[in-house]
């Protein structure tokens, strides 16, 4: 009696005429003679795809479509290489070849099939388009500004403007009033009218170091202090021209004033004996002063809202200033407890759209800039946020109004100093000199993301040499940038205010009401 015939080889077996043997038809079969062709109509091809051929111990899956380590289903649901001969056939087709990965697109396999102007084309080009996801346009981000036109706005000559890497000459109003500090005078120039005029001279003998415009209470105020101590309050006027001076302090020790920073009517001041003092501008009368520095008060900064104030030495040492109790966020009993740099802490700035964000730079040795959150300090350990290696001097720092980016501008470079361990008993600061170069951070401008602390660009050769300090323009878009050396300032426009949200269509614009 006749054995049912195998469901799973029943395309490969074929019976012998006449010896009642069974010959095999596969490829493996190397006893048989000659291999019987078969017909494409007898292959049923819905079930040869996924049919397992048994072939001694082993296991096979025809066409790859079950096999693990094919990614894809096969372009084509055809047998084609199922003998020799008709693998030899599709390889001059170029429908198969001999990679076991083989991803094409199906243009390659049929190219008569996808001709350009074809209805069939165009489809699967504009089913392309619904997968490709453009990249996100932000107009405010440096990338639509400064990026793409890397030149300055605008440059202005400053003769006899302080070489003091450590001093303020330039400061921008509120008014659009851009002011320079020029050996003992200052001079604003209107940019809106680009009129230049004379706001005074000092008294006293000494060269004016640090100037700054006064916030929107007070925004025709301006505050300057020279290397002799002396402190005065000059008023601009509404219609501008020559100023006039309001008020004047001396100080007995002939400290030189280093620092300001204006809030409403509260000026802080840091002198060059690290002495910390406040004046109200309503009652003239300077507060006894407090000495949290060893050193000069390098750089003063109230925060956005008012609320703190940041203070930064040669020492590395920064604190910060509660001013609902007027003592340190981080004074305690131990002294390891504050903000420690290991180079001169010169850069500060506070985040305007989120205010409990400092960031701090750092000069030679270091190089670094740390973003800090009032809000997560912790007072025996504070711990940035983040921290950026630059291996470059961070001469000032400048947060956009407008998106979450950070500006900084640098002066030399240096090759990366090897780490090494300190003993507790060594200094904080770092006691090496670096090895100077020059990299695309020297001298540059360089914009970073927040908080991914990407670098989106850096400006190399801003100026000629170190940038020492930028002031912000009020509407949040432009700087301007000083350098000693050069006796120039710089304006440049870095950001843009974001678009207005478009205005959503209401029914009163369709129709009119009679």
């Amino acid at each position: 009696m006749p054995q049912a015939p195998d469901e799973n080889n029943c395309i490969f077996e074929t019976p012998a005429p006449s010896t009642g043997k069974r010959t095999h038809g596969s490829v493996t079969n190397l006893r048989s003679q000659k291999r019987r062709r078969m017909s494409m109509s007898s292959v049923d091809l819905s079930r040869t795809l996924d049919t397992d051929v048994n072939v001694g111990t082993s296991t096979r899956r025809l066409g790859g479509v079950a096999d693990r380590f094919v990614s894809n289903r096969p372009k084509t649901f055809l047998p084609l290489n199922i003998t020799p001969r008709t693998t030899r056939i599709s390889k001059q087709f170029g429908l198969i070849d001999d990679k076991v990965l083989n991803f094409k697109d199906d243009t390659d396999l049929f190219p008569t099939m996808y001709k350009k102007d074809t209805t069939l084309s165009l489809l699967r080009k504009s089913a392309s388009t619904l997968f490709n996801v453009p990249p996100t346009a932000r107009p405010c981000s440096v990338t639509e500004n400064l990026s793409k036109r890397k030149h300055c706005v605008m440059v202005l000559d400053s003769p006899g403007v302080s070489a003091d890497a450590d001093a303020y000459p330039i400061t921008w109003s509120q008014r659009n009033l851009i002011a320079v500090a020029c050996k003992n005078e200052v001079y604003y120039q209107n940019l809106n009218t680009k009129t230049v005029s004379h706001l005074g001279t000092t008294a006293f003998p000494g060269t004016l170091g640090v100037i700054q415009w006064a916030g929107e209470d007070l925004e025709s105020y301006l505050a300057s202090g020279n290397n002799k101590g002396t402190i005065e309050v000059w008023d601009a006027g509404s219609q501008g021209g020559a100023g006039q001076m309001l008020h004047r302090w001396s100080s007995a020790s002939e400290k030189s004033i280093k620092s300001f920073s204006w809030d409403q009517n509260v000026l802080a001041i840091g002198n060059d004996d690290g002495e910390l003092s406040l004046i109200d501008i309503r009652a003239p009368l300077i507060d006894s002063g407090v000495r949290p520095h060893r050193s000069s008060i390098l750089s003063l900064q109230w925060s956005t809202d008012g609320r703190f104030l940041a203070s930064g030495d040669p020492d590395g040492v920064v604190h910060i200033w509660d001013r609902r109790n007027g003592k340190s966020l981080l004074e305690t009993t131990d002294s390891i407890t504050k903000m420690r740099h290991k180079a001169n802490a010169r850069s500060l700035a506070w985040c305007p759209w989120k205010p409990d964000l400092l960031a701090t730079g750092t000069s030679a040795p270091e190089g670094k800039i740390r973003i800090w959150s009032t809000s997560s300090l912790a007072p025996h350990s504070p711990t940035p946020l983040h921290t950026i290696s630059l291996d470059t001097s961070v001469l000032s720092l400048q947060w956009s109004p407008h998106c979450k980016e950070l500006l900084s501008t640098h002066g030399v470079s240096w090759k990366p100093l090897p780490s090494r361990r300190h003993s507790s008993s060594s200094s904080h600061l770092i006691d090496r000199l670096p090895t100077f170069i020059k990299t695309p951070l020297t001298n540059s401008i360089t914009v970073h993301q927040y908080p991914s602390c990407k670098r989106l660009m850096t400006l190399s050769n801003a100026h000629s040499s170190a940038v020492t300090r930028s002031c912000l323009s009020p509407d949040g878009e432009s700087i301007f940038t000083v350098c000693p050396r050069e006796e120039t300032i710089k304006m440049w426009q870095v950001w843009s205010k974001p678009p207005p949200p478009p205005k959503k269509e209401s029914a009163f614009d369709k129709y009119i009401i009679r």
